[in-house]
């Protein structure tokens, strides 16, 4: 069993499991032994079909994916998630998105809340979301989509969001372009002054990377 915040049950619920859950990867296995029965979910025998269509997509891809579902958006996610969602591994299963993602919830929620009127997804490219993942602030980007969910009725169950992590393209870029104008601002100098506040020119466009007390 669990306690009330949806932790992991001791007891292992494979034998049986629906086939939706089937896998050997360590979210399958995790999702199997999950004591549903604490969330608003339910058992997953019960859960809507288009709910289990769309765990078993994310199960089986290799691209890093999560869902959310119902009112609270309880989170599932598949292995290769693991490296995004990172400290908050294995806790974040089945909690509720807003709970998972708290520092970042002004940044997704309002794109959840169009999703979630099902009548269009959204899409964002290299998104800047400052995370707190690993238990201190994060400089982050991705891009990803909302798609919603409908469930058995009509209506929109959840959505489901394929991700990609842009951080290290993003960062790499700026910083080979700070390099590009700081070299150029240099080749113009015609006195080592003139080179070092035009280097400090260059430095100052890159506040990223740079902190200001350093570029003072």
């Amino acid at each position: 069993m669990t306690n009330a915040d949806g932790c992991l049950s001791s007891t292992s619920k494979s034998e049986g499991a629906p086939g939706f859950l089937a896998g050997a990867g360590e979210m399958a296995t995790l999702m199997r032994q999950f004591d549903w029965l604490a969330t608003p979910l339910g058992a997953p025998e019960q859960w809507p079909q288009s709910l289990k269509t769309a765990v078993r997509i994310m199960l089986t891809s290799r691209q890093p994916i999560w869902i959310g579902w119902g009112l609270d958006l309880r989170f599932f996610y598949n292995d290769p998630y693991k490296a995004i969602i990172g400290g908050r591994h294995p806790a974040a299963l089945g909690q509720p998105t807003a709970q998972v993602w708290r520092e970042i919830w002004s940044e997704i929620g309002p794109l959840l809340q169009t999703a979630m009127t099902g009548v269009e997804g959204t899409f964002v490219e290299q998104k800047l979301l400052i995370m707190e993942r690993n238990g201190y602030p994060e400089e982050t980007y991705y891009t990803f989509s909302y798609s919603p969910v409908p469930d058995d009725h009509g209506g929109t169950g959840g959505i489901i969001c394929a991700n990609s992590d842009d951080t290290e393209r993003v960062v790499a870029e700026r910083q080979l372009s700070l390099l590009r104008e700081l070299a150029a601002s240099a080749t113009n100098a015609r006195s080592a002054s003139e080179a070092c506040r035009l280097s400090m020119g260059a430095l100052l466009s890159n506040s990223h990377d740079l902190p200001s007390r350093c570029s003072t």
